[in-house]
């Protein structure tokens, strides 16, 4: 932009006049490497199309019905505008049911690049508005590294974790007002960062944040996101998801390939007697858990002599209801 290359040649200019030794001189190099590394003008393009987001939506996630209707109608009106719209789309739900890999997803389907970091705990202002200059080991907030990490001005950037904003610790500046410049459709065409001092364009960015509990949220923040619920799971959508993408995922991981397998009476006795919450997370670290003691005694059969082994081969291993005891012990919920 025309204003921001007037500062640039006005710093150059100074540059100019300053003995390479002196530290002002370092500074100004420094500043002038942040204000071109920013992609001005750089935009990846969108697909816009539906079939695919479906697509790929379907494929990463099982369930969540309100979530993809609200990416295809995003799509949508993207796609008959033509115009980017960097719109702020905050997921709520409670720990395990996916917001962290929707996200992915979602700039899988639209074809952005993505950049995540959660401000969970962060007390600083600083770290999203960056630093003045004259600070020794100035650095530029979070958003611009973001736009230098993925090289466009329309990323899809997760803010993870916006419950827990400066929850703790003490607070220098308050770290929830500067979010509501950045997550403004109407401001963040002209960001500030302390450290740039020049107007950065995130108008074009996509905001997905996500958060466990909307209380904790400041009122003036939520207001201005578009709030998505997830609610837990089902039994029989974790038994899916389970035999779907977290047992295959778990087998690779545990080195077994498809010599074991979960019978479904043993996989729905797993989530009755052991993991009841709303996400699938302990669900998943359960499976690992079942998984790597089966892993102990293959390694085992497999130190056998040689000639004894060779009688086990092809073994396929089936686990039942009645065998998840030996794995997990007493079911934690009658």
């Amino acid at each position: 932009p025309a204003e921001n290359l007037k500062v640039m040649h006005t710093e150059l200019e100074k540059l100019e006049s300053l003995e390479p030794a002196s530290g002002e001189f370092n500074v100004t190099r420094t500043y002038l490497d942040w204000l071109t590394t920013v992609p001005w003008g750089q935009f990846t393009e969108e697909k816009y199309s539906i079939s695919n987001a479906e697509k790929v939506l379907e494929e990463d996630h099982y369930g969540m019905e309100d979530v993809k209707k609200r990416i295809l109608e995003f799509i949508a009106v993207n796609k008959l505008t033509g115009k980017n719209s960097g719109k702020i789309i905050c997921l709520s739900g409670p720990p395990g049911v996916g917001k962290t890999s929707i996200g992915k997803s979602i700039a899988r389907a639209l074809g952005r690049e993505f950049y995540r970091f959660s401000v969970g705990g962060l007390g600083d202002v600083a770290e999203l508005r960056g630093h003045r200059r004259t600070y020794v080991g100035a650095m530029p907030g979070k958003l611009v590294q973001c736009l230098k990490s993925t090289k466009v001005m329309n990323p899809l950037v997760l803010i993870d974790e916006v419950d827990k904003l400066g929850a703790e610790g003490r607070h220098r500046g308050d770290p929830s007002s500067a979010l509501l410049e950045i997550l403004d459709p109407v401001q963040n065409s002209t960001f500030m960062d302390h450290y740039l001092d020049v107007p950065v364009d995130l108008s074009q960015v996509l905001f997905i944040c996500t958060a466990n509990y909307l209380q904790s949220i400041p009122e003036p923040l939520l207001d201005r996101m578009e709030v998505i619920e997830l609610a837990g799971y089902i039994p029989n959508e974790k038994i899916e998801i389970a035999n779907k993408y977290l047992i295959p995922k778990a087998l690779e991981e545990s080195g077994l390939g498809s010599s074991v397998e979960i019978t479904s009476e043993g996989i729905e006795h797993v989530i009755q007697g052991y993991c009841r919450e709303a996400g699938v997370r302990k669900l998943e670290q359960q499976l690992n858990k079942i998984f790597r003691k089966e892993a102990l005694e293959e390694a085992r059969r497999l130190e056998m002599a040689e000639d004894e082994y060779k009688s086990s081969e092809g073994l396929r291993v089936s686990i039942g209801k009645d065998d998840i005891h030996k794995y997990l012990g007493v079911p934690k919920f009658k």
